[in-house]
């Protein structure tokens, strides 16, 4: 019996303010048919009213204590409805533009003919009379010519041979149109099988909502997160206490800690863990303990880990996140030396976990390849590199997509790219979608990549045997340096092959042996599938490779993997390449100067010696220029040196124009340095704005944009590269005259930015900064405010430069450009230089920093700092 259906609707609101939910669902109960109706004759669509309906009553839920009149439930629930019918509306007329609205224009249909084409749809169980015109209205909604296919099929009877004649076009094209119109109308315009249950209660609801905020984590763009992320969390905190809604709340809040710039704080941490623990949730604990032990270094950490925080875990019931702090305590201990705690640790995790667990497998991972170095003695870390991984790929609507990826690597070594997956996931983090037709083409958010079906029956050769009916997938654009990506599926095996172009080199990776289980389709989920993969020599060194990849647990539409990649170089050949990588691998014992330099001019001079290309003749000419510098600035190196070496660099940056932006990223596999670490106050502060194009590109997400022009504004919260959550104030001003040692440049773009980190300071990559473009020239000055209180200026100008040409920022073969601090005292030099050069394979921007001290004024600067300590 309901005990409160006598009740009044003031009563029952009361009632609800005080968090009893029964009372709330018996308001829903009473208004549910008013608000239906309210609705309904907005969308004119029993489905859509449905949502707006559910979305109404969400929303009373939450504001119930804005309502004055509490008595007015009924006409306060209905108004909210019809808002929210009008915004669904809306939405739909803005996602379809080209929408006819004018029912007298559709063409009439016979009842059988509508029959048919409902019962193709799956509508066969709709209400004929209320659908009808719903139907005939998402038909003409359909583009021009799946539109029309569709109509001669359905509305005039003709069969797929007779379109075809008619029409002119293959009997292949009919049928997709046919199967796209299908398509389409169930899923994209509101005709479509109900997706959640109409009863479902607001409980229910809600944590309907809190899984799909989860699912944010596979969008490029997070634009709407944050508003997303409040209303939600407002909606789990309205809940009646449960563990539920804790376990909730925990999810919910970790949303937010990730992905809202500012939202990563102390408190909202402590909420988290506080709602972890009373509802065991195993993943946000990993979170927060994460989170609690980066906050110590070296014997700390792991004596934090040791006696506070495992035996917290343990004496409250988590198993997961136990394990989770247990493959982390034992990473640490390696990194230590310890290799016999390293691997009691992991035999715990395996222990506690099965082997569905993600960390089960990356610790399977790790286990392996640390026997395997450990086995190998002491080794260089320049000379080899290992990944050991745990993977989770999920099926979510029909696609493959690629979930989280921990892990760790180790050694220095520059190999190819070996993680096959994550290649694959540059758009939305989407690996494949198996209903993508040949020569379809799908683009991503910022319209910078694109992948398209190449091919659905591509063969396939490779040393696992002859794959046929291969679907390959071809990703373009600019992602880390891998500016082209072609994978090959195989029906029921998975991947066989890979082709990765990385900075301008190109590596194949093929399938060498694989076990499948069980599963199907172009990647099968069975527990204890295993593929094995092998690659071609890169140019100029011989390897050793492992790279593979195992199920350990599997329930058909989520797959957690293991994977191991290793490689060791055996040796460099003499070659060009053999010998610029040797040089820029063994200069020294490690980078930056805590190490000690190792003679390379052997390599330097065979690198001169080979370069055949223009490409190559300029690559060598600057590297070998930087090289020679950081020997004759060490003091250890060269005992007779006369300059002091303080911020030196050598870098590889691929240049990427495209959409109106110039993008540029370091290939580290090119790039080398050599830096003074300790103080940078005072003047030599200066010198580390020799990174200007690479301090612009960060925060602004490029070195360039068409949109910058005078007025442009933007004012944004997001994460970065170098120091996490930023807060980015971007002004474009007027244009004005600059004047530099290089001449005088007329009309120059003048940009003004503000970056904070929003976690703390940001280092001498943020603050207050400006650029002056020049036309055809590009960047031709830059200042930074420095110094207690910003009194002091900071100012980088252009002082020669050789070529021109189109733009505010200019990329042709061939341009010089040259910069150099206004003002330097105390003995400091400091300069950069960029030379672009362009080829089949793109352009680079090859980058020459200097950064150094007269001799007198280095010792000077080091006898104070001694005496001060």
């Amino acid at each position: 019996m309901n005990k409160y259906l006598n009740h009044s609707d003031e009563n029952l609101v009361e009632l609800s303010l005080l968090g009893n939910q029964a009372a709330f669902e018996e308001l829903v109960r009473r208004h549910e048919g008013a608000v239906m109706g309210t609705a309904y004759k907005v969308t004119e669509n029993r489905f859509s009213a449905q949502d707006a309906s559910q979305d109404a009553f969400v929303c009373a839920w939450i504001n119930l204590d804005k309502l004055q009149k509490r008595g007015s439930f009924g006409s306060w629930v209905c108004n909210i409805a019809r808002n929210k019918a009008y915004k669904l509306v809306a939405h739909y007329r803005n996602a379809i533009p080209d929408i006819s609205l004018d029912v007298m224009k559709i063409m009439s249909a016979t009842d059988e003919e509508n029959e048919e084409l409902m019962e193709m749809l799956g509508l066969s169980d709709y209400s004929r009379d209320e659908e009808l015109s719903e139907l005939r209205l998402a038909v003409e909604a359909l583009s021009e010519k799946i539109r029309q296919t569709v109509k001669l099929h359905y509305f005039e009877g003709l069969s797929v041979m007779e379109i075809s004649k008619r029409l002119f076009i293959p009997v292949g094209t009919v049928k997709y149109r046919l199967s796209e119109g299908r398509k389409q109308l169930r899923k994209e315009y509101g005709i479509m099988e109900k997706t959640y249950d109409e009863n479902e209660s607001i409980k229910d609801r809600v944590m309907r909502h809190v899984e799909q905020l989860k699912l944010w984590r596979i969008r490029e763009d997070r634009t709407g997160f944050e508003a997303e992320y409040r209303q939600v969390l407002e909606a789990v905190e309205n809940l009646e206490e449960s563990i539920e809604k804790k376990y909730a709340l925990a999810d919910v809040l970790r949303a937010g800690y990730w992905w809202i710039p500012g939202e990563k704080n102390d408190e909202i941490l402590e909420r988290m863990k506080t709602a972890a623990l009373e509802s065991h949730n195993e993943e946000v604990m990993e979170t927060v303990i994460a989170v609690e032990e980066e906050r110590y270094s070296g014997a700390e950490k792991l004596k934090f880990m040791e006696e506070t925080q495992i035996p917290w875990l343990r004496d409250n019931g988590f198993t997961d996140a136990l394990a989770y702090a247990y493959f982390w305590y034992g990473y640490y201990q390696g990194n230590e030396g310890n290799y016999e705690k390293l691997v009691d640790s992991y035999k715990k995790v395996l222990e506690l976990l099965t082997p569905d667990k993600l960390y089960y497998a990356n610790t399977l991972a790790a286990l392996e390849l640390e026997e395997k170095l450990h086995s190998l003695g002491e080794i260089d870390n320049f000379k080899y590199s290992m990944r050991a991984t745990g993977e989770v790929y999920k099926y979510i609507d029909g696609k493959l997509y690629f979930w989280t990826q921990p892990g760790y690597n180790r050694g220095y070594f520059e190999s190819v790219d070996d993680c096959l997956f994550w290649n694959c996931s540059r758009i939305g983090k989407m690996i494949l979608d198996p209903e993508m037709k040949q020569g379809e083409v799908k683009t991503s958010k910022d319209g910078l990549s694109k992948i398209t079906c190449k091919d659905k029956n591509a063969v396939i050769e490779t040393p696992a045997g002859r794959f046929e009916n291969c679907s390959v997938y071809v990703l373009e654009g600019n992602f880390y340096g891998r500016t082209y990506c072609e994978t090959a599926f195989a029906p029921d095996v998975g991947i066989v092959s890979q082709t990765l172009n990385n900075y301008g080199s190109r590596d194949t990776w093929l399938l060498k042996e694989y076990e499948i289980h069980g599963g199907e389709g172009l990647f099968p989920m069975g527990t204890g599938n295993k593929w094995s993969y092998t690659v071609d020599n890169p140019e100029g060194m011989e390897l050793e490779v492992l790279n593979t990849f195992e199920i350990t647990g599997s329930d058909g539409n989520s797959a957690t993997v293991k994977s191991c990649a290793f490689s060791m170089l055996l040796n460099y050949d003499d070659s060009w390449m053999g010998n610029i990588l040797k040089m820029r691998n063994n200069y020294a014992e490690q980078e930056g100067n805590d190490g000690r330099l190792l003679d390379v001019s052997h390599e330097m001079k065979r690198a001169a010696e080979l370069a055949v290309t223009k490409r190559q003749k300029v690559h060598t000419a600057i590297a070998n220029e930087v090289m020679e510098r950081i020997f004759d600035t060490d003091e250890n190196f060269n005992p007779e040196y006369t300059e002091r070496g303080l911020w030196n660099f050598f870098e590889y940056c691929p240049v990427q124009r495209e959409n109106g932006k110039v993008r540029m990223d370091c290939d580290r596999s090119y790039s080398f340095e050599w830096k003074e670490v300790g103080d940078w106050s005072g003047e030599r502060f200066k010198l580390l704005y020799s990174f200007l194009y690479d301090i612009l590109c960060d925060a602004a997400g490029c070195v360039w944009s068409d949109e910058w022009v005078p007025g442009y504004h933007r004012d944004e919260k997001k994460d970065s590269h170098w120091n996490g959550a930023q807060h980015l104030i971007f002004d474009v001003l007027e244009d004005e005259k600059v004047i530099t040692k290089a001449g005088e440049f007329e009309n120059c773009r003048h940009i003004k930015l503000s970056l904070v980190g929003l976690n703390g300071g940001y280092g001498y990559r943020g603050g207050h900064m400006e650029y002056w473009f020049a036309p055809e020239v590009g960047i031709v000055k830059f200042s930074r405010p420095y110094g207690e209180g910003g009194k002091l200026d900071c100012i980088w100008e252009l002082t020669d430069y050789r070529g021109k040409g189109e733009g505010y920022f200019p990329t042709d073969d061939g341009l010089f450009r040259r910069y150099e601090p206004t003002e330097l005292g105390s003995g400091y030099h400091g300069s950069v230089e960029y030379t672009f050069d362009t080829d089949e394979n793109g352009t680079v921007m090859f980058r020459n920093a200097l950064g150094t001290q007269d001799r007198a004024d280095f010792e000077a600067f080091r006898r104070a700092k001694e005496n001060k300590q």
